[in-house]
């Protein structure tokens, strides 16, 4: 009978435990991330249509995204840590066209300057954007 008692206890436990845990679609994280760990970080969040780019290593070069917006405006860009190494994330800030399925594709890489050769590079990333 105990053991009865003890096992309900610990499923309504586990039961409430799921509950909390689990997001809403409204809750989901809107941030997608990509880059070479030791090198940068490239991220983007489709709440704020924000790109933000974390240089890592003291090396001379910057870490860049280059982006594509999916969103009808056929806008592109680029977004970058010129400011040094490990001193916190420069976010560079958009307003794209918010839309069922419009999205921003990019990568994230390392640069010798603003116009240098592209190195390091990163996987496509997509980022929804997000209805405010």
């Amino acid at each position: 009978m105990k053991f009865r008692v003890a096992s309900s206890i610990v499923m309504a436990g586990v039961a409430c435990a799921a509950a909390l845990v689990t997001a809403s679609p409204a809750q989901a994280a809107t941030r997608t991330c990509q880059g070479d760990q030791w090198k940068y970080d490239a991220c983007f969040d489709g709440s704020n249509d924000a790109f933000y780019i974390s240089d890592y290593v003291a090396d001379g070069r910057r870490a860049v995204i280059k982006w594509n917006a999916y969103d009808g405006s056929g806008r592109s860009g680029e977004c970058h840590d010129a400011n040094g190494a490990m001193n916190g994330a420069v976010k560079c800030d958009y307003d794209f066209r918010e839309g069922n399925g419009n999205y921003v594709a990019f990568q994230g890489m390392t640069r010798d300057g603003a116009n240098g050769r592209d190195e390091d590079i990163s996987f496509m990333v997509i980022g929804y954007i997000t209805p405010r």
